[in-house]
């Protein structure tokens, strides 16, 4: 039985004639049947929101519909209706608006009925029929941005989990990435936090668990291919759960499904569209723990960069770690170490890189970025060495002789703030493990 909730805003419904759009078109983002009762609700569909034609020159009476819409519908909804009202809105990052045809002919239009600058109809004692739909753009500025077309019989947008629950409509803590089958590197790293203080068990998903925050940590736009699985998971040192909302708005949730205690979802030919990832603890008592978001379409964890890469960045490091904000002192940050190992970088490493290190990185920079340095990373050794590092923006990056002799150097233009795992390699086999020095720097090269 559905359950009735208040609307999360009040939407503006205004009956108009649209002269451009041509609803004998085929819908650009395809279409469903729904009958009264439909589950998941709502029904979500992914696509790119505006187009070519101002709405407002093309209805009776300018002005009473708003935006940028294409010819062709975005998405057709057969419906068989019953007592439920339907709800029709969109939730994207920019300013977005709808217009629908209903099956008696009528049109719709909508800019801000739903929460924010989000459109929402909603269409008291609906008729059965087609319902054609498109997502405008309410500024020509705005290019084609991605958009998420809500179709429920509950209320406007995807649904929170409770009061106070999870609500993916919420921006990302840690941002968003798209995706497309064969991305490299593989697989992305996102340094979070996992954890929050919603408690999952009560206010979550029915059959998940765990405390974490009402907005999801990470968001992903993937579009699935033939071949790959797609695999999420996260890693930390504390006991840590998985919740994803997927793009066919069902939930899944998962708490030791990798190595040890680690959480892991496989996606069995993954559909594409918009991911929501939330990594939360398994009690409340273990805070919010630094943790890492793997994504992946080879395995779960953090031990499959490419494909014979045996370096490990989720391995405890070598020579401990610190964390540094932009402006520390002193400057170089230097650190001992012995270089060297007995992995063959150029044929266990990631592509492109040389050398022989350990599988565990011999250093972890923790960085908080500002717009004034660049982050120079560099060692110096008596010995020719090489530097591998793992970025917070889940790439590789390698060097030998950048900077002064044989001393390997990298610098970071802009630097990205959150965690560098850093190895310091010799150029050859025979060089052992020689004494050397990781220098850390927001000025240069070296130890000056």
């Amino acid at each position: 039985m559905k359950h009735i909730l208040p609307a999360l805003g009040v939407a503006v419904i205004a009956a108009a004639s649209v002269a451009a759009q041509d609803v004998s078109q085929p819908p650009s983002y395809g279409s469903i049947t729904l009958n009264a009762g439909f589950l998941p609700d709502p029904h979500s569909v992914q696509m790119r929101a505006g187009g070519s034609i101002p709405v407002a020159g093309n209805v009776n009476g300018a002005g009473v519909c708003r935006g940028h819409i294409a010819n062709a519908p975005d998405y057709n909804v057969y419906y068989s209706a019953g007592s439920f009202d339907l709800y029709l809105s969109a939730v994207s990052q920019r300013d977005t608006t709808i217009v629908v045809r209903d099956p008696r002919g009528n049109w719709y239009c909508d800019d801000d009925g739903a929460e924010g600058l989000n459109p929402g109809l909603e269409l008291s004692r609906p008729a059965s029929g087609l319902y054609s739909i498109w997502v405008g753009t309410y500024s020509t500025g705005s290019g084609l941005p991605p958009a998420t077309l809500y179709v429920s019989e509950i209320g406007f947008g995807p649904r929170p989990m409770g009061e106070g629950g999870l609500n993916p409509a919420l921006t990302a803590n840690y941002g968003s990435r798209s995706l497309q089958t064969g991305f490299t590197p593989d697989p992305l790293n996102i340094p979070i936090s996992a954890g929050g203080d919603v408690d999952v068990r009560e206010v979550g998903p029915d059959g998940c668990w765990g405390y974490a925050t009402a907005a999801p940590d990470f968001e992903l736009s993937y579009a699935a291919g033939s071949t790959f699985d797609l695999y999420l998971s996260a890693t930390s040192e504390r006991d840590t759960v998985m919740i994803v909302n997927g793009p066919d708005g069902n939930w899944y949730c998962n708490d030791d499904g990798s190595e040890g205690l680690n959480p892991g979802l496989r996606f069995e030919n993954p559909q594409s569209g918009v991911y929501d990832i939330w990594v939360g603890t398994y009690s409340s008592s273990a805070g919010t723990p630094p943790a890492t978001l793997h994504i992946s379409e080879l395995d779960f964890g953090g031990d499959v960069m490419v494909d014979g890469n045996l370096l490990d960045f989720t391995l405890p490091a070598n020579y401990g770690s610190v964390q540094l904000e932009n402006g520390f002192l002193p400057d170089p940050y230097n650190v001992q170490i012995a270089a060297g190992g007995n992995i063959d970088v150029g044929e266990n490493g990631p592509d492109g890189c040389w050398g022989y290190t350990t599988a565990a990185p011999d250093y972890e920079l923790t960085y908080a970025a500002g717009s004034t340095f660049d982050l120079y990373l560099s060692a110096t050794s008596q010995r020719d060495t090489v530097m591998i590092v793992n970025a917070p923006d889940g790439n590789w990056y390698c060097n030998d002789d950048g900077a002064a002799g044989l001393n390997p150097g990298l610098m970071f233009e802009n630097p990205q703030s959150g965690v560098y795992d850093i190895w310091v390699g010799t150029y050859s086999s025979s060089a052992g493990t020689p004494a050397a020095t990781l220098h850390i720097s927001e000025i240069e090269f070296g130890d000056n």
